[in-house]
């Protein structure tokens, strides 16, 4: 029997912060409830980068590779140009043609996942806990949190808040594992983006998304606590 397992692929820095993502929005309960501390994304991935290491896609294809139970591991590319659906239902699934036709005729899902992050549920799930807002429900607190910053233009935009980021030594080993990993996989992918040098300026431009908020700065200046003020009324 043949079997062919499809693994999708993108950048390790994109993955990481959506992995991180979706941990906060299934416990966010638990937080709001004080039941476990909200880690930052820094903080989490301080301690839980091993774990994430063994699910993602690069460990998960070598493994089952060398449980010689597969015939075929392959790892699909994201990125290659054509979208995802249909490069694995037309060129990696076999006796899938009538799928393949109906996604090229446009019978595919129209809601794309559009990740969000968390760092203003957990600004306004902080501040609960040190008494700053009365509220107990985090995530309308925090779209209301994020509109009336925006609205007084207390920082310039939605991200430009104080922030701590990952540090130099981490950002370096994230990078050479995704050089490593791209070159290994995808070679003509990697040569196509610029080599190691395409890499470079493609992980420069997401940095701030492996930075966090640092609530703790916020919370502590006062700055937000006439905002604070408003949402209790």
């Amino acid at each position: 029997m043949c079997i062919i397992l499809c693994i999708s692929h993108s950048a390790i820095y994109v993955t990481v912060p959506s992995w991180y993502n979706q941990i906060v929005e299934l416990y966010l309960g638990h937080y709001i409830a004080n039941k476990t501390r909200y880690p930052s994304f820094v903080e989490w991935i301080d301690y839980d980068y091993d774990h994430f290491r063994r699910v993602h896609a690069m460990e998960v294809a070598r493994r089952y590779r060398e449980s010689n139970k597969f015939e075929s591991v392959d790892i699909v590319n994201m990125h290659d140009g054509i979208g995802f659906l249909e490069d694995l239902f037309c060129n990696y699934l076999p006796f899938a043609n009538a799928t393949c036709q109906n996604i090229k005729d446009g019978d595919k899902p129209k809601k794309k996942n559009i990740g969000k992050t968390y760092e203003y549920e957990r600004l306004a799930t902080k501040a609960q806990l040190y008494g700053k807002i009365s509220n107990k429900d985090a995530p309308k607190v925090a779209n209301r949190l994020r509109l009336e910053v925006v609205k007084r233009g207390i920082f310039k935009d939605v991200d430009d808040y104080p922030r701590i980021c990952l540090n130099q030594t981490f950002l370096d080993k994230l990078l050479q594992t995704e050089m490593d990993q791209e070159q290994q996989y995808f070679p003509q992918w990697y040569e196509s983006q610029g080599g190691d040098d395409g890499l470079r300026k493609a992980f420069d431009k997401a940095k701030p998304k492996l930075c966090s908020m640092d609530e703790e700065k916020i919370l502590a200046s006062g700055l937000l606590d006439s905002i604070f003020e408003e949402l209790n009324r």
